[in-house]
């Protein structure tokens, strides 16, 4: 069943990263989905997808260009850790950025329903409970 939940979220990040369709990435989320990001200005948890399109689309806004790496990892039957780097330029600033974070993603009946955000990725790999 992990391995099934790496194709799923892989087809997400692909969208996203790889196709630039927001749509697509978010069509395995349900309205209970929850994503949670600790210490967000916003708040911490949107819910449901049109919730995480909105957040990309004004993530992604302030870029001129971006490029997104992932390792898409099974930790057991329910969840994935993803471990990302994503390399960019500011639309206005011109300033190269890179930033590592990570991602644990719970799944439940194969359906993605929460996904929590580290921007540290040792601190992703501990809440998963993986050593490197």
């Amino acid at each position: 069943m992990s391995r099934d939940l790496v194709d799923i979220l892989r087809s997400g990040y692909d969208a996203l990263w790889r196709h630039n369709n927001p749509d697509a990435a978010v069509r395995a989320l349900g309205p209970d989905f929850e994503w949670v990001l600790p210490g967000h200005p916003e708040g911490e948890v949107r819910h449901g997808p049109e919730a995480v399109k909105a957040f990309f689309l004004d993530w992604l806004g302030p870029w001129e260009d971006y490029e997104v790496d992932y390792d898409l990892r099974p930790v057991d039957d329910e969840r994935v850790l993803a471990l990302c780097m994503m390399r960019g330029r500011g639309r206005q600033s011109h300033a190269e950025v890179e930033m590592r974070f990570g991602q644990l993603w719970t799944f439940r009946d194969g359906r993605p329903v929460r996904m929590d955000f580290y921007t540290d990725q040792a601190e992703a790999l501990t809440a998963a409970g993986v050593t490197e």
